[in-house]
């Protein structure tokens, strides 16, 4: 029998009380938990250790978490799980924007964040797995599903794993919408609340990436009352 696969988690948190019930919980769960309290050397040890997984604090001492995003992005495409004690869009918009592949509202509670995180291995784990398609040709798009590259005529266009998963849902559905309620189901794993954002602003970022964030799209088209479809 294969055993099971300890993920390695990297925990950016700079409030130790916090840090220990987390790093504690997650430890009890299987995980093998690094905790980090300082975002300068946060940057160090994820580009060094390439977790499975990074969950990490907005607010933080050297550098705050959406600079850490920002800065490990080019080189780390792993999910990237954002906490913050600001209940405002502007933080939300921001995490996501530099590449956070969820977004959770403090005080944590622990079946939540365990449940967030496993929906974001899951996903990427599917996403390795099964990306064993050969390339695909989209107008100037080259995706290949399998490398898990995307390159606009001889340009590699850098994704993050959030970002290249939804690409890849709209390659797969072959012209046809989808909605974001199914989008929400299998990128994040559990039902549209009918509130969050999260879906709408990965679209947003992944368009700006492509060089196609000024209406009328070329490539992602929103379409209304129907989802988002990849022009085929």
């Amino acid at each position: 029998m294969t055993p099971k696969k300890t993920y390695k988690i990297i925990l950016v948190e700079d409030d130790a009380e916090l840090a220990n019930m987390i790093q504690t919980f997650l430890t009890s769960e299987g995980f093998d938990v690094i905790w980090v309290d300082n975002g300068l050397l946060a940057v160090d040890h994820i580009l060094s250790d390439k977790p499975d997984l990074v969950v990490l604090d907005i607010m933080l001492p050297g550098l705050d978490g959406v600079e850490v995003c920002r800065q490990i992005r080019q080189d780390f495409n792993n999910p990237v799980l954002m906490l913050t004690a600001k209940d405002d869009d502007f933080s939300e918009v921001s995490s996501l924007n530099t590449g956070a592949d969820g977004y959770l509202n403090k005080p944590v509670r622990p079946h939540i964040l365990l449940a967030h995180i496993n929906a974001l291995l899951r996903r990427n784990q599917s996403t390795s797995v099964n990306n064993n398609v050969d390339k695909i040709h989209i107008q100037n798009l080259t995706i290949n599903l399998k490398a898990y590259t995307l390159h606009i005529d001889d340009q590699e266009i850098n994704l993050t794993s959030g970002e290249f998963e939804l690409l890849s849902v709209l390659v797969k559905s072959n012209g046809i919408p989808v909605s974001r309620d199914d989008l929400y189901q299998q990128l994040r794993g559990i039902e549209y609340d009918g509130i969050d954002r999260s879906i709408d602003l990965r679209v947003s970022s992944l368009r700006k990436k492509m060089d196609d964030d000024i209406p009328p799209y070329r490539f992602i088209k929103t379409v209304r009352s129907k989802g988002y479809l990849l022009v085929v």
